[in-house]
C-alpha cells in the first residue's frame, strides 16, 4: 500500500512540475492557454484542437483549427489559420501569415512581410520583401526578386520573371514578363506589350 501511495505521489508531483515547465517535448492544447503543460514556452511537438498559442516551436505544430507561435521552426499545419512571427520551414492552412518566413507557405491565402522561399496559394502577398517564388491565381509583392507565376502578377519593384495572363510592374530593375498583357510603368523599354516585355 505504501509503495502504491509513493508511486501515486511521485506521479502527481511529476505532473505538477511538468505543468509549470518552460520547455516540454509535447504540448497538448485545447484553446489558447488552456493547455498541458500550461506554462510551456518552448515545445518540440504541439497538438491542438481549437487553437494553440505557443511562443516557440522547434518541430511540429499540428492543430485542427488554428495555430500561433512567435518562433516556429519546422512544420506548422492547421485547417483554417497559421500565424508565426518568425517561420522557418512549412506553413499549411487555408490562411497562413508570417512576419518573416524562410521556407514554404502552402494555402489559399499566403501572407508574409518578408519571404525567402516559396508561396503557393490562390492569393499570395509579400508586403515588404520577396526573394523566391510566388505561384497562385494572383500574386502581389512589394520588392521582389525571383519568379511570379499566376493569372495576375504585380510587383512594386521587381527583378526576375513574371509569367501569367496579366503582368504588372511599377518599377522594373531587370527581368522578363511573359503573358497576354505585360505592363511596366517605370524603367521599362515599353510601357505595355503583348506576349513579352521586360528590361535587359
Amino acid at each position: 500500500m505504501l509503495k502504491k501511495t509513493l508511486s501515486l505521489a511521485a506521479f502527481v508531483a511529476m505532473l505538477t512540475v511538468s505543468s509549470y515547465a518552460q520547455q516540454t517535448p509535447v504540448k497538448l492544447s485545447l484553446y489558447d492557454q488552456i493547455a498541458w503543460p500550461h506554462k510551456a514556452e518552448t515545445s518540440n511537438a504541439v497538438l491542438g484542437l481549437i487553437d494553440s498559442n505557443t511562443p516557440t516551436v522547434y518541430g511540429i505544430d499540428w492543430n485542427f483549427i488554428s495555430a500561433r507561435a512567435e518562433v516556429m521552426h519546422g512544420y506548422q499545419a492547421a485547417f483554417v489559420y497559421n500565424r508565426a512571427n518568425e517561420m522557418m520551414g512549412l506553413q499549411k492552412a487555408i490562411y497562413t501569415l508570417a512576419d518573416e518566413a524562410s521556407g514554404v507557405q502552402l494555402s489559399l491565402l499566403a501572407v508574409s512581410d518578408i519571404m525567402y522561399g516559396v508561396q503557393i496559394g490562390f492569393l499570395n502577398i509579400s508586403k515588404d520583401n520577396l526573394q523566391g517564388v510566388q505561384i497562385g491565381a494572383a500574386n502581389f509583392a512589394q520588392n521582389a526578386s525571383g519568379v511570379q507565376v499566376g493569372l495576375y502578377n504585380q510587383a512594386e519593384s521587381f527583378s526576375g520573371l513574371q509569367f501569367g495572363i496579366v503582368n504588372r510592374i511599377i518599377n522594373i530593375e531587370s527581368g522578363l514578363q511573359i503573358g497576354l498583357v505585360n505592363l511596366i510603368e517605370n524603367n521599362g523599354h515599353f510601357p505595355g506589350m503583348i506576349l513579352v516585355n521586360g528590361r535587359f
